[in-house]
């Protein structure tokens, strides 16, 4: 079914980030929030969008003006009657979005998608409140929605397949790239990623400094380092949703002590000021411009780093593998339980973090073996959260180098490729 008029609910900046993307396809938007001025707020937010692409020649004012006039505001149900699809950008909370589907349930004309935007939520549970689950669906956009490439498309038990598929062509009228997930805490991308920004705390707790560990990083092949990253986020929400996955997963996700630190001490990012850098609001440092530490930090380190201290850094240099080889190993796992295929595990990598090395490439460069082995010499040091997957122990007894050489010999049932471009 062709989507004609989409509805958002949620104006915020991930909601009026997804409108503004609809719309720029030539589809007609509706931006619910619960109150005018949450409304009236992201309506502001996609004139700036566009403004911003006229400023920079993107595109033309007239054009700008016909995509901008696709979108209208509300804070009732009422349009949403006859649209072909629902995108739902609300509250992380489960109760929330039930309640949310539920009406939507009632108001929707029967053969309308309604899609979650959640980030780790389950799609089966909120689809099990409507009486169309085969139509409930996750499409999970990065943020910011209006730039980031990478959909994250997940049917839940009883999503249909026509579902999926109308879902990653919309993906495609967007100039999204569409990854299908088999649905798992976490779905792929922020299962793979938070194994490398915990660690880079466990690190940090150690002595490591937070800028040779960012810059170690970028060295690697990542756009910015995992403590700039956790600022950037936020660290409350880093650490929700890290013992989210904790609580799911196990030990492998165990909580570096100081993330929980740093939200007591209220020092959350960019948001307040101070994370693990600080922060000037409305400012973003250049690239090459140095961070300056919170001086909070040292003080927090402390109290939960078994003595080590910042002044002096941890004695050994920083390995990137450090924090990338629990990436590595999440993702193996996610490929073992068939939530992915391998091949699309590096397209999602870089299409929702900015990565620029393939992950997985690490398999081809070193050798599954060798990943094996620096895994095994990391989890004897620091424990379970480097436990290496059974499918990689499997591999290397089966003299497998990498994932071409999988491809070629596997007889599993492994997810086949769900790109969409």
């Amino acid at each position: 079914m062709p989507v004609e008029k989409a509805a958002v609910i949620g104006a915020g900046a991930m909601g009026s980030g997804i409108a503004m993307v609809l719309s720029q396809a030539g589809i007609k938007v509706v931006l619910k929030d619960v109150e005018q001025s949450f409304v009236d707020r992201g309506l502001a937010n996609i004139k700036r969008m566009y403004d911003s692409r006229v400023k920079k020649e993107v595109m033309t004012q007239a054009e700008a003006d016909k995509h901008f006039a696709l979108v209208s505001g509300t804070t009732t149900y009422d349009e949403f009657k006859d649209v072909d699809l629902v995108i739902e950008a609300a509250l992380e909370l489960i109760n929330v979005k039930v309640e949310i589907f539920q009406e939507l349930d009632k108001i929707c004309k029967p053969q309308a998608i309604l899609a979650s935007n959640t980030s780790a939520l389950s799609i089966s549970e909120i689809g099990s409140a409507t009486k169309r689950p085969d139509k409930v669906v996750g499409m999970h956009f990065f943020n910011p929605a209006q730039f980031m490439k990478l959909v994250e498309v997940i049917p839940g038990v009883k999503t249909s397949n026509e579902t999926v598929a109308a879902a990653q062509q919309l993906c495609k009228k967007m100039g999204k790239t569409a990854v299908r997930v088999e649905e798992c805490p976490g779905f792929l991308v922020n299962r793979v990623l938070f194994p490398y920004l915990n660690e880079a705390l466990w690190a940090l707790q150690e002595g490591y400094k937070p800028e040779v560990i960012d810059e170690a990083v970028v060295a690697f092949g990542l756009p910015m380092g995992p403590l700039t990253l956790l600022d950037m986020t936020g660290i409350d929400v880093c650490a929700h949703v890290n013992e989210f996955l904790y609580g799911e997963y196990g030990p492998r996700f165990e909580t570096a002590p100081v993330l929980k630190a740093l939200m007591q001490a209220g020092h959350l990012g960019q948001k307040t000021g101070a994370g693990i850098y600080l922060h000037v609001k409305g400012q973003v440092p250049n690239k090459d411009e140095p961070k300056q530490l919170n001086p909070a930090l040292a003080g927090i380190l402390e109290s939960v780093g078994k003595g080590h201290s910042l002044k002096n850094g941890a004695a050994t240099k920083f390995d990137a593998l450090r924090v990338v080889l629990p990436m590595f190993n999440e993702a193996v796992y996610a490929i073992g339980e068939n939530v992915v295929h391998h091949s699309d595990v590096d397209v999602a990598m870089e299409c929702g973090t900015g990565l620029k090395r393939g992950l997985l490439s690490l398999a081809k460069e070193k050798g599954l073996a060798a990943c094996l082995n620096d895994l095994s010499a990391y989890q004897e040091k620091h424990g379970e959260r480097f436990r290496p997957a059974w499918l990689l122990r499997k591999l290397v007894r089966a003299n497998i180098h990498d994932f071409s050489d999988f491809s070629n010999f596997s007889k599993t049932t492994e997810a086949t490729p769900q790109t969409v471009h």
